[in-house]
């Protein structure tokens, strides 16, 4: 090489690495803030997997299985186990890894996930350069996955790394077959019928690739289908049957994983909600719909959690949304067929970016879904960007990636805030503290769904390996306890839990979906007597609207040492009920504001009572007590209600609470304020977007109010 050719390859070589380096800031930039995500949901439970299984084919699928078949969480009106399997080795595999390597520092965990994409990112440039693209728009498809709105569930939620593993190893084996089956000449003058493809042998790689994705996550299963069409663009049925051995051998493959893992692989009782299973001609047509709303949901970056598919309603609006869902698909591969002429591969994206969902069709919607047509779906939005005439490409290119961008920061936000409303209840309850002696009882009032993780949390947390959980009642919001509620001691064994205001427990779709795969028989009614090891549930009252008041009677007395109780409500996340706190005589501040709520100034009265509601009642809420009733009206006109806010205040040690309440909350008001992000959020998506986001069973705006008459809790007849 002359020393001209050198110094040219050595001013060549750094811009090589140039996009390397460009995704790797933009990753930083739009996903850099998940480190901080923490733990969130199943993560608790394949951490503790990870641990605790070993590294055999068994233990690495066993470590995925979900379990609420009572062994850590137990549930009163729990019949039946809930526990399904997935068949993902390699994937829990790349996760006991990292958790191993990690160890308490989850932040390396998301440093983790962080690579992964990185790495995606740059294959989908990689592909983007096999498929024809300059670097630059090559550059923007890989920037265009980086930045996919809905990675940012898979990149915070380390449970998704499953999706992750499974997208950079098909990704990986895509462009390995894409290079490897590409005719080459024999001759340089060889016409291009006789180009001849690779040794069979040569495609050892992506085949091996493609069975690590498959073992990752079943969508990976799509292979021999994208490689089809991959050769059918290269060089028509005469390439396809020039590689045919190879797609026997994929094709074979494919089929005894099929057997495999629909015939001999026990998945055990999935629940019904989780996986609609196919039964008559009504599902062609939801599965079609479901198809259609993941495919809008994944080009238009709306929330891919629920749709508007169902099976029973076929109303006229939802046939308008669906016939518009269709006319902006449609028009939006119009666009693609027209802007991708003289692309390498071009029927190959769209073809994956669809079949990528076929195989969750089944499958409640997540937004993990979309991270795998993520991939061929960047291409896609380089080719349509590419298209456009060259006097408004800037503008439109400009457009859509600030339209995603801001769709990131959107979901971003919502997403920290989801996680930070799981993660609070857990701060509030070791915050708390707690050494228990053996075979010690937790018992869970009002506990969100997201926090059914509960038991492990504080086996982990304090040391306690035999620590039992029990369930008393599930949260009205799957995040948090968002109604009022009342925890009401009856004697030393005996405590009623009830709702004054508001739909009832287990009245929201998540929880009495919760309720029903656990107990299919019959449905809790008023009067039922159900009975368990630690204690006996005895339903009160319910209505159409749920269970309004249950009764549980306990085998120990509630102060016993073995027992520790928590609540959650508005207030607080998982506050610790104490049934031995000894009463306490009211601070001077606190004696002189009582004594001013009774003077004969009516001024000083009024002033002096709406004092005492704004110091007593964020206690009253935080532990559920009766007295919230009297704390209704914030000027206590109700007769003695003012005497009995005092005598309570006395009995708990309110002015100890109080200042309890306002350290908790102030050392935790940052993560306050960021599970706020998520329901700023809902509140506007909620006013454009008629559906349910978290399958509560109706879209509420805030916390239901207490009614303005309601008979005082602690004058009820005992």
């Amino acid at each position: 090489m002359s020393s001209s050719q050198t110094e040219q390859a050595c001013h060549a070589r750094p811009g090589r690495w140039l996009p390397l380096v460009g995704l790797g800031v933009v990753l930083l930039a739009s996903h850099g803030a998940s480190l901080w995500d923490g733990l969130f949901l199943d993560d608790h439970w394949q951490r503790m997997a990870s641990y605790d299984r070993g590294w055999s084919f068994h233990d690495l699928v066993e470590s995925a299985t979900i379990d609420f078949s009572g062994r850590w969480n137990r549930f009163w009106w729990q019949e039946e186990p809930l526990v399904w399997r997935y068949a993902r080795p390699v994937g829990m595999l790349a996760v006991k890894i990292e958790y191993l390597l990690a160890g308490d520092h989850t932040l390396l965990v998301h440093a983790f996930g962080l690579v992964w994409h990185g790495f995606i990112g740059w294959m989908v440039y990689r592909m983007a350069l096999w498929a024809g693209l300059t670097v630059p728009w090559a550059f923007l498809a890989g920037t265009m996955f980086i930045i996919h709105p809905h990675s940012t569930t898979a990149m915070g939620w380390n449970s998704a790394r499953n999706a992750v593993v499974n997208a950079a190893m098909l990704t990986a084996a895509v462009l390995a077959y894409a290079r490897l089956s590409a005719p080459r000449r024999q001759y340089p003058d060889e016409p291009v019928e006789r180009w001849t493809p690779l040794h069979g042998a040569c495609f050892a790689l992506p085949i091996v690739l493609w069975l690590l994705a498959l073992l990752s996550r079943e969508t990976a299963i799509i292979f021999p289908g994208i490689i089809l069409v991959l050769d059918l663009s290269a060089g028509g049925w005469r390439h396809v049957r020039r590689s045919l051995p190879v797609h026997a051998v994929v094709w074979l493959l494919s089929i005894l994983f099929l057997y495999w893992r629909l015939v001999v692989f026990s998945v055990d009782a999935v629940p019904v909600v989780y996986f609609s299973r196919p039964e008559g001609p009504a599902y062609v047509l939801w599965a079609a719909c479901k198809l259609l709303n993941l495919v809008f949901s994944q080009i238009f970056y709306t929330p891919m959690v629920m749709g508007v598919s169902t099976l029973g309603d076929l109303s006229l609006e939802v046939v308008l949304i669906h016939l518009l869902m269709v006319v902006l698909v449609g028009a939006i591969l119009a666009w693609y067929v027209w802007a991708s002429r003289g692309v390498r591969g071009r029927w190959v994206w769209p073809i994956w970016a669809a079949a990528a969902f076929v195989p969750v069709i089944p499958v409640f919607a997540a937004p993990h879904f979309a991270y795998l047509p993520a991939v061929p779906y960047a291409i896609m939005m380089a080719v349509l960007m590419r298209g456009v005439a060259r006097r408004w490409r800037w503008v439109v290119t400009s457009l859509i990636v600030a339209a995603t961008v801001w769709s990131l920061g959107v979901y971003r936000f919502a997403m920290r805030g989801v996680f930070r409303a799981e993660q609070l209840v857990y701060a509030d309850m070791v915050d708390q503290g707690g050494s228990l002696p053996p075979g010690a009882c937790a018992f869970f009032v009002n506990l969100p769904l997201a926090n059914v993780y509960a038991p492990i949390v504080l086996r982990e947390a304090w040391g306690t390996d035999d620590l039992e959980g029990y369930t008393l009642t599930l949260a009205t919001h799957p995040l948090m306890m968002d109604q009022p509620s009342v925890v009401r001691v009856l004697n030393d064994h005996e405590i009623e839990v009830y709702t004054p205001v508001g739909s009832g427990y287990f009245s929201g779709l998540a929880t009495a979906m919760f309720m029903h795969v656990m107990r299919p028989s019959e449905t809790p009614t008023e009067g039922m007597v159900i009975k368990g090891p630690e204690f006996d549930t005895t339903i009160v009252q319910a209505d159409p609207e749920g269970i309004r008041r249950l009764r549980f009677t306990f085998r120990r007395p509630l102060a016993s040492k073995e027992y520790v109780f928590y609540v959650s409500t508005p207030r607080r996340p998982a506050y610790r009920l104490r049934f031995d706190r000894p009463p306490a005589d009211l601070s001077p501040a606190d004696a002189e504001l009582f004594a001013q709520a009774r003077s004969a100034d009516p001024q000083v009265r009024l002033s002096a009572r709406r004092a005492v509601h704004e110091r007593v009642w964020p206690v009253a809420v935080m532990t559920a007590s009766p007295i919230q009733a009297d704390l209704v009206d914030p000027d206590l006109h109700s007769a003695g209600a003012l005497d009995r806010v005092e005598s309570w205040w006395r009995s708990v040690d309110g002015p100890a609470l109080a200042r309890e309440d306002q350290r908790w909350q102030r050392e935790y008001a940052g993560m306050i304020r960021e599970r706020g992000y998520l329901f700023g959020v809902m509140d506007v998506v909620a006013r454009v977007i008629h559906s349910d986001l978290f399958l509560t069973g109706e879209r509420r705006g805030g916390m239901a109010a207490w009614p303005a008459e309601t008979k005082p809790a602690s004058c009820e007849e005992d």
